[in-house]
């Protein structure tokens, strides 16, 4: 696979319309694509479940069951010692992916096998550590392409922290998710949900991780229990 041109993306004015996750969803998954990766997923780092758990996850456009496999196999790119230290991480760090040890090739179908995983490490102005991974069938950046995608993923990181990540630490539900809390409770899978309130199955996922995290919540179940515990829902 050939790099991508060598143009930068700097996402353009649909950065400063940016205001909810669908928008920051397509940002990253446009940036990914200038760059000719596949799949991205931006993530608090973890110091408990190095670089991070499915937890973490704030964006991506993995499929939630695939995010287990795209987490394996991030730690098989970037090598032991430097996922285990990616909380110390400042500088971006890439790999190429061989298959995990925990997924046998004649068990499970790895999409992300033989993949570039690029790792950039991200700050909030208090000093919260994130990261944004972009994953593909391509050749390993170079230092210039590396420095461009890293001067994007500050922007689109910079602005969704302003819109999205500051409201999220207020600890409070939005309107959006005690909406897609509610539907949860009745029952309703993701791709139900998205069909019902017209969004995309990611965005909801997204939704419903902010308010497990929120509510301090281990899974959905959890999540639904606190909820109506609380009078979040009805």
């Amino acid at each position: 696979m050939s790099n991508a041109p060598a143009i930068p993306f700097h996402a353009g004015p649909e950065l400063s319309r940016a205001i909810n996750r669908t928008d920051f969803f397509r940002l990253l998954k446009s940036a990914a694509q200038h760059y000719n990766f596949n799949n991205f997923a931006l993530a608090r780092i973890s110091e408990a479940s190095a670089p991070f758990g499915e937890r973490d996850i704030v964006i991506t456009n993995v499929a939630e069951r695939r995010v287990g496999l795209f987490i394996t196999t991030l730690k098989e790119a970037l090598g032991t010692v430097r996922a285990k230290s990616a909380q110390f991480l400042a500088t971006p760090v890439h790999g190429r992916s061989a298959q995990p040890e925990a997924y046998p090739s004649n068990l499970v179908f790895n999409e992300f096998l033989s993949g570039v995983f690029l790792f950039i490490p991200l700050f909030t102005p208090e000093g919260r550590r994130y990261c944004l991974v972009l994953s593909g069938e391509r050749q390993e950046p170079d230092q210039s392409e590396i420095a461009d995608m890293l001067l994007d993923a500050m922007r689109i990181f910079d602005k969704l922290y302003e819109e999205i990540l500051t409201p999220e630490m207020s600890g409070r539900l939005t309107q959006r998710e005690s909406e897609i809390v509610k539907w949860t409770s009745e029952g309703k899978t993701s791709a139900e949900i998205a069909i019902i309130l017209g969004l995309s199955e990611h965005t909801v996922n997204s939704h419903i991780t902010a308010a497990a995290r929120k509510l301090d919540a281990v899974n959905r179940v959890h999540m639904v229990a606190i909820a109506l515990r609380n009078g979040l829902v009805s």
